[in-house]
This record gives structure tokens, sequence and C-alpha cells, in this order.
């Protein structure tokens, strides 16, 4: 008997789509915007009714973090990062590394501003940079351009906060200039939410066991430079939450390095 995949029956709107910092979202609930446009309160009317999707995806962790709470609110974080090697399996995992800003707790489905460094959210075994505002619990996100990137590809990224109250998470190439830029407001984040916890996150979504080849390829991990919270470097708090794979963290100042072997 012939069989239909259930994708082929779903219209594209409703497909879920993962996204970093926790759930599956429909893809209508995902707004996409170019560089330079300012998400208001009003790009996001469509999204009112969104609501996290249900999946039946991998194991979706935040295998290595940092994080650290300011109370008095975050408003400026630079970071910069080199682009790993491809994983040798291409297994329909995803991986994420970002630096990011949430609200609430540092934890999946809060929300959170994040310039990321993704791998296989496409579906297909290639790296991407984007700009993202993901709130899991709420069943939405807006993002940047997705940017083509290589390993060897060195990337920039910085988020600030305006005195008038507008976000920016920015994200480049430095090999090809391209840039993913996401503008949005405060009074556009549907959450009324301001930014206390602060975070550098390698997020995995893949098989909870045997999953090793799945990561970037080497021993060497991904290291993060020029990492600066409102112009300062800081004490982290280090988190390690798989490791079959001698996942570590190592802090050194201005720099924060994520490792594990294959």
């Amino acid at each position: 008997m012939k069989t239909t995949s259930l994708a082929l029956l779903l219209p594209l709107s409703s497909l879920a789509v993962p996204v970093p910092g926790g759930h599956d979202l429909s893809a209508s609930c995902i707004l996409a915007v170019p560089n330079g446009e300012v998400v208001t309160s009003s790009h996001l009317s469509s999204l009112s009714d969104c609501k996290a999707a249900s999946s039946l995806r991998k194991e979706q962790i935040y295998a290595q973090d940092v994080h650290l709470e300011n109370p008095d609110l975050w408003q400026n974080f630079t970071a910069s990062w080199t682009v790993p090697p491809l994983p040798s399996n291409h297994a329909g995992q995803v991986d994420y590394h970002w630096s990011g800003f949430k609200s609430g707790e540092p934890e999946m489905g809060y929300p959170v501003l994040q310039p990321v460094l993704q791998y296989g959210q496409t579906g297909r075994a290639k790296w991407q940079v984007q700009s993202w505002y993901v709130w899991g619990d709420g069943g939405k996100a807006v993002t940047g351009p997705a940017v083509a990137a290589e390993e060897g590809d060195a990337v920039d990224t910085y988020m600030t906060l305006s005195d008038d109250g507008v976000w920016t998470v920015y994200a480049r190439n430095g090999r090809t200039g391209e840039e993913s830029v996401l503008t949005i407001e405060r009074d556009a984040l549907g959450c009324d939410c301001d930014f206390e916890w602060a975070m550098l996150v390698h997020e995995t979504i893949m098989d909870a066991k045997g999953y090793c080849d799945e990561y970037p390829a080497g021993s060497s991990g991904i290291e993060y430079t020029n990492v600066y919270l409102d112009g300062a470097t800081v004490a982290w708090e280090e988190r390690v939450q798989k490791t079959d794979c001698e996942q570590a963290v190592n802090v050194d100042g201005e720099k924060v390095a994520f490792t594990w072997k294959n």
C-alpha cells in the first residue's frame, strides 16, 4: 500500500520549524523581516494567535552554556567567533551556537534576543548566520535574513538597546560582508519583558545518545572572543548538561570556549 508523507498533506504554514531558544513553531508564526526594517507591534498582530507547535523532534537542550543575571538589566553584548567544521554525520540534527539576552530565566522557552550560527536549520548540511527574537512559550519568533557561512568564516555580533527603546540584534560574516540585522521595538516583543540574563549557548536538537559525530567535526570546539557585557568582562556561571562527548566549558577573561570530542 502506498503511503503519503504527512508533510505533503499539510500547508507549509502549518509545518513545525525548529527555533533556537525553545520549542518548534508553526512556519506561520515566524516573521521574517529585511535588514533595516524596524519591527513594531503592528508587525506582530498576525502572530497574536500563535502557540508552540507539537513536535516529534529529537532532544532539544542547552548542551553547554554560560549565563549571568543582572537585576539592573543588560543593554549591550558583543561576541565574535569562527565557524567550525561541518559535522561528519548529517543525521537531521540542528546545531545552534549563539549569544543572547534572556528574560525570566536562562532556560528554554523564555523570550530571547540572539544572533545565531546555525547548522541544519533548513534541513541541509550547511552553516548560516541569522539574528532572531524567539519567545518559545509564547509561540512566536521574528528573524532577520539568513546569511550563508562556511568553515573558517569570522562572525561578529552585537546586541544593543537604544535610548528610545529599540533593540538591534546584529551579525556579520566577515568573509562576505553579509549582515543579518533584526531591529525590534521593545513594545513589539509581546511579553512586556526586559532582559536580565546574558548567555552564550551551544544548543542542540539531536538524539539523546550516540550523537557525538553530529557535533561539528574535530575536538577544538568553538571559542567566543571579544565577549563584553555593557563594555566589561564578567564572571560567568558555567553549565554543562550533556557529557557523553566530554563536553566542557572554559572561561578566560573575554574568551569563552565550548569543547567536545567526536
